[in-house]
């Protein structure tokens, strides 16, 4: 590694330092703890929801990703004990910063009784369970796969945040608060990709073969299919968003399509640019789909 990529790693650390003082938050001060009632005294039933099904449903599958913390961090401790001192405690520090999402709302939903507490429940031991492997045998190639990762949950969270305003402030302002943190992690990550890019272009190749391969960690849960179709066409979060504010605005970030690469990574630049047309034609279906579903159509 070179002298400019551990600078620019040990910058973007104290950057984020800096930054997360004045973003810190603590979850107990954005719960709506009036609304909590003694589940003995008064038993959860469907009636007692306050959000719409499909906004429920997008919250609960947020929360079911964020639980897999432990697997998230024991893989990328694993994976980064040859790597840079910035990157190894930025792992320690995300993993402090991530572990108040899933509680944060698994809480909400329980106090405002939006969903089955009981079923929800079961379902997060069952995630837990089955964990999760993190991608890519490398620190970069891990490293893009995160940067992925961050920007998609940012954008699912701010999207979802504009759907739930009307039905629940309270909600609004927690899922705001959670894609402040993403956007952190993002920017980090996201910077540190682009150090080692500049540093070596052939190491766009491996960006190319990430890309294609990259799926929320909660894939793995059940009816994970359907939970995100709900989300696509009622949550403001599906392949279109994925598209157009996720892939295509970091692949322009990391500039590559514009490094001077070898022929053997221009092959995988190609490959990528296929797979991206493939993405683009079924995120028109799915436009198309939600046009039908609109309801003055």
């Amino acid at each position: 590694m070179s002298a400019s990529v551990a600078a620019a790693l040990d910058d973007l650390y104290d950057r984020h330092l800096k930054l997360t003082e004045h973003t810190d938050w603590a979850y107990h001060r954005l719960l709506p703890w009036d609304r909590g009632r003694d589940f003995g005294k008064a038993p959860w039933d469907a009636s007692q929801g306050t959000l719409p099904a499909a906004v429920t449903l997008a919250v609960e599958t947020a929360m079911l990703t964020e639980v897999n913390l432990p697997w998230f961090t024991a893989g990328l401790v694993r994976l980064m004990q040859a790597a840079p001192d910035a990157l190894r405690q930025f792992v320690h520090t995300w993993t402090s910063e991530e572990d108040r999402h899933a509680r944060v709302l698994d809480t909400y939903l329980v106090l405002s009784r939006n969903g089955d507490p009981d079923a929800r429940s079961r379902l997060v031991q069952s995630v837990v369970r089955v964990g999760w492997e993190v991608p890519g045998d490398s620190p970069f190639a891990v490293m893009v796969y995160t940067t992925l990762q961050e920007l998609a949950t940012r954008v699912f969270y701010l999207n979802l945040a504009q759907v739930a305003r009307s039905a629940d402030p309270v909600l609004d302002r927690i899922l705001k608060t959670i894609a402040k943190d993403e956007t952190l992690h993002f920017a980090f990550y996201r910077g540190a990709v682009a150090a080692y890019l500049d540093a070596d272009p052939e190491r766009v190749g491996t960006v190319c073969d990430i890309v294609p391969l990259f799926a929320m960690p909660g894939s793995g849960m059940p009816d994970f299919a359907q939970r995100m179709r709900s989300a696509s066409d009622y949550g403001g979060y599906g392949l279109p968003e994925y598209l157009e504010q996720v892939i295509r605005p970091i692949l322009r970030d990391w500039g590559v399509w514009d490094h001077q690469v070898s022929a053997a990574v221009e092959a995988k630049r190609q490959a990528l640019k296929d797979y991206l047309a493939r993405l683009a034609r079924a995120a028109d279906r799915v436009a198309a789909r939600r046009t039908a579903l609109a309801p003055d159509h």
